[in-house]
């Protein structure tokens, strides 16, 4: 069994290379996080002892922290965690990470969403067919940005307009959801030798959402379509828990009901009925 890593005043550039390293495997291993996620906390890791000079100590997380204390209050909070887990779990060092507490998120806010006029000039700016595609799979569909990049043909039910990506971590489910005829139209036309559904890389993804945005005169994301998504359906009549199943946020077990048979028809009919619509 390796030693736990441990730091004094100073660490060497190559030490701290090395145990990043055994962090990100730790991330993965012991705590069993999706490869993102670890990806994401050692990014935290990474920026911390850059800051800090490959110090670990209360001062050196405080002045990290501090920088983040003009952001969000959801920014900060997710430093801490990364720290919790770095500094805390990894690194053996909790009694230093117990002296820092989350800060106070609002629970309800009053959200600004794009119109229906907006959405259609966002999705007007999109040049090719994949892009719109997954444009208005994100606002018919409510998938999280994640889910929507990484789909294949086999999390999609054409017939039924249907969508089950793959998506089960300790904190987020993937839920059953639908897409709408308008979705339908550009999917039906994208044609790849592999399975998967949408070959858009990170910079073309970026520059999607900046001429949407551009065009909208609003800010567009994955984010802002989901929430306009749960938002719609709200105002559409759906009750709560349907909307829950089809974000993913409804229990394991409720959205493993519906994955099949005539529980799946009748969460299509159930959408069907709210009439979504984003151009008409």
């Amino acid at each position: 069994m390796n030693p736990e890593p441990s730091f004094v005043k100073e660490a060497s550039p190559r030490n701290v290379e090395e145990t990043l390293k055994q962090y990100h495997d730790f991330c993965i291993v012991n705590r069993g996080m999706q490869l993102r996620t670890a990806r994401d906390y050692r990014a935290i890791a990474v920026r911390f002892m850059k800051a800090s000079r490959g110090v670990v100590c209360e001062r050196a997380v405080r002045e990290y922290l501090a920088v983040f204390l003009s952001r969000k209050p959801k920014t900060y909070n997710n430093q801490l965690e990364g720290l919790r887990s770095f500094v805390g779990r990894f690194l053996n060092r909790m009694e230093i990470m117990e002296r820092f507490k989350r800060v106070w998120q609002p629970t309800s806010y009053e959200r600004t969403l794009p119109t229906r006029q907006q959405l259609r000039k966002g999705l007007q700016a999109l040049n090719n067919d994949d892009e719109k595609a997954l444009y208005l799979l994100y606002a018919t569909s409510g998938v999280r940005r994640s889910e929507g990049l990484r789909l294949t043909e086999s999390d999609i039910e054409r017939s039924l307009r249907c969508v089950k990506p793959k998506h089960d971590t300790r904190t987020k489910k993937a839920g059953v959801s639908f897409y709408n005829e308008e979705c339908a139209v550009y999917l039906e036309r994208l044609k790849h030798e592999d399975s998967r559904i949408f070959h858009i890389g990170k910079k073309r993804f970026k520059r999607m959402w900046n001429r949407a945005s551009g065009n909208a005169g609003f800010r567009i994301t994955p984010q802002v379509l989901r929430v306009w998504h749960s938002t719609e359906l709200g105002e559409l009549g759906l009750p709560d828990r349907y909307v829950d199943v089809f974000q993913g946020r409804a229990p394991k077990t409720m959205i493993g009901r519906f994955y099949t048979g005539k529980e799946l028809l009748r969460l299509k009919r159930i959408y069907e009925k709210a009439n979504l619509r984003v151009l008409a």
